[in-house]
C-alpha cells in the first residue's frame, strides 16, 4: 500500500507542476495578448480558468493525501489519545462518504451527462472532459481516506497492545 500511495503522490505532484506551469504560460499569453496586441483571446482565457479548477482539485487530493489538508482538530486533539483516533477515525469516514458520493459518483455522473456538450470558447473540447477532474481527483481521494483510515486503525490497535503490554 505504501508503494501505490508513492507513485500517487508521483502522479498528483506531477500532473499540480503541469498544471502550475501551464497555468502560468497561458495567464502570461493572456496579459501579453491583452495589453500589447489589445486582442484578448476567449480560449487562452477559458484554458487558464479550467487548468485552475484543475490544479485545485489535483492539488487538494495531493495535499489530503499528506494529511495536510484542513481540518478543524480542535476536539479529536483535546481527547485521549485513543478517543482522539477514534474521532479522526469517525471524521476520516464522514470524508470518505463526501469523497465517494458527492467527487467521485457525482463527478461520475456529470461527465456522463456532459460528455457531448461542447465547450463555447474552445468547441474541441466537451464539458464532460472539463468535469472529468471530479472522479479522477474524488478517486485518488478516496484511496488517500482508505489510506489513512487503515493508518489510524493501525495505530488504535498498536495503543491497545501496548497498554496491554504495561499492564502485564
Amino acid at each position: 500500500m505504501e508503494r501505490i500511495k508513492g507513485w500517487a503522490d508521483r502522479i498528483l505532484a506531477l500532473c499540480c507542476i503541469v498544471l502550475c506551469a501551464g497555468f502560468t504560460v497561458t495567464v502570461t499569453w493572456q496579459v501579453a495578448a491583452r495589453f500589447l496586441f489589445n486582442s484578448p483571446g476567449a480560449q487562452s482565457e477559458e484554458l487558464a480558468k479550467i487548468m485552475f479548477v484543475w490544479l485545485v482539485l489535483f492539488a487538494t487530493a495531493l495535499l489530503f493525501g499528506e494529511r495536510g489538508h484542513m481540518n478543524i482538530g480542535i476536539v479529536c486533539d483535546k481527547l485521549p489519545r485513543k478517543l482522539g483516533l477514534v474521532c479522526q477515525l469517525l471524521s476520516s469516514l464522514v470524508i470518505l462518504g463526501f469523497a465517494v458520493g458527492i467527487l467521485l459518483l457525482g463527478g461520475l455522473d456529470a461527465v456522463s451527462r456532459t460528455s457531448f456538450q461542447t465547450n463555447a470558447a474552445m468547441p474541441f473540447i466537451t464539458t464532460g472532459q472539463i468535469y472529468a477532474a471530479l472522479p479522477i481527483c474524488g478517486g485518488f481521494t478516496v484511496f488517500y481516506c482508505v489510506y489513512n483510515i487503515l493508518q489510524d486503525i493501525r495505530k488504535f490497535i498498536a495503543d491497545g497492545q501496548s497498554a496491554n503490554g504495561m499492564e502485564g
